[in-house]
C-alpha cells in the first residue's frame, strides 16, 4: 500500500488537517509536513546560493526585530532547514499531497517545491477550485485552506488530481525567473504571481488609522480582512513600524506585541 505524505502552508493549516485525520477515517490519512516558511515576503533573489540565502536570513532577522519577536527567530530558522530536509528525503515511492489555494504564499511555496519534488509522484488539491456553505446559507471561495472547516474536507479530498509534467516544469520554469526577481514581496495578480515593492500594503494601512488613536491588531487585523490579498499579520506589523519611524502614524504605549500600542494618523 502506498504510503501518503500530506504537505501545508502554515500551521493553521496543519492543524485543520490533523483535526481532520484524528476525527475521521480516511484511505489518504498520512504524515503531515508543514511548510511554515513563506516565500511571498522576503528576498529570494538567487537563495539558493549562500550568498542569497544569508541575505534571505538577514532580511528575516530584522523583521523579527522590528515586531520584538526575534527570540524566536533561531528556532525559525532551524524548522525552515529540518522542514527542507523531510521534504527532500521522502521516500520514493510514497505518493505526495499539496493542499493549497489561489493566494502568494501558498503559489510560491507551489513553485518552490517544484524544484524539490521534481521526480515524485505528486497530487495537489486546490481548495479555491470548491465552493464553502457557511451557517448563513452563503456560499464563498476559500483563498487558503487555513480558512476550510473540517467538515469540508471530505469534498475536498475528491477534487485530488496529479500534478502532470508540463504544469511541473511550469512551475519549475516560474521559479526559476522568480528567484532572478529582486523584489522583496509578491503579490497574486490574475493567477500571475508579480513583484512588488516591500511598501505595497501601506497605504492599505493609512486608510484604515484615522485621528483618534486605535489599538495597532486592529489596523491589522482591518488591513488584512479588506485586502484583496492574503498576508500574515507579522509583515502587516512590520510595516506599521516602517510607517511610524517615518512619521506617517505616530503611536502610544509600547512597541512591543501589536496589542501593546495604539497607532493614528499624523
Amino acid at each position: 500500500m502506498s504510503k501518503f505524505i500530506h504537505i501545508v502552508f502554515g500551521d493553521s493549516a496543519a492543524g485543520t488537517l490533523k483535526y481532520f485525520f484524528k476525527h475521521n477515517e480516511s484511505e489518504y490519512k498520512g504524515e503531515i509536513i508543514n511548510f511554515r516558511e513563506d516565500h511571498s515576503i522576503g528576498p529570494i533573489y538567487e537563495i539558493d546560493r549562500e550568498i542569497g540565502l544569508q541575505k534571505r536570513i538577514r532580511w528575516f532577522k530584522e523583521m523579527f526585530k522590528e515586531v520584538c519577536i526575534e527570540e524566536y527567530f533561531e528556532d525559525i530558522e532551524k524548522e525552515f532547514a529540518d522542514t527542507y530536509e523531510s521534504i527532500k528525503n521522502i521516500d520514493e515511492n510514497a505518493k505526495i499531497i499539496i493542499w493549497h489555494g489561489e493566494n502568494t504564499r501558498n503559489q510560491v511555496g507551489l513553485r518552490y517545491l517544484s524544484t524539490i519534488l521534481k521526480n515524485k509522484e505528486v497530487y495537489e488539491i486546490n481548495v479555491s477550485d470548491s465552493y464553502i456553505g457557511d451557517y448563513n446559507g452563503n456560499y464563498y471561495v476559500p483563498r487558503d485552506f487555513a480558512e476550510c472547516p473540517p467538515e469540508e474536507i471530505n469534498k475536498f479530498v475528491l477534487t485530488m488530481k496529479k500534478i502532470k509534467v508540463e504544469k511541473w516544469n511550469r512551475f519549475m520554469n516560474d521559479w526559476e525567473n522568480l528567484r532572478k526577481s529582486k523584489e522583496y514581496l509578491r503579490i497574486l495578480e490574475d493567477g500571475e504571481i508579480i513583484g512588488v515593492d516591500e511598501s505595497y500594503y501601506d497605504q492599505e494601512i493609512l486608510s484604515n488609522c484615522t485621528f483618534n488613536f486605535k489599538r495597532a491588531a486592529r489596523i491589522i487585523g482591518a488591513t488584512m480582512g479588506k485586502s484583496d490579498q492574503s498576508v500574515g499579520d507579522t509583515f502587516i506589523d512590520y510595516r506599521v513600524r516602517k510607517l511610524i519611524e517615518s512619521r506617517k502614524i505616530e503611536y502610544r504605549g509600547k512597541l512591543q506585541t501589536m496589542r501593546d500600542f495604539e497607532i493614528r494618523l499624523v
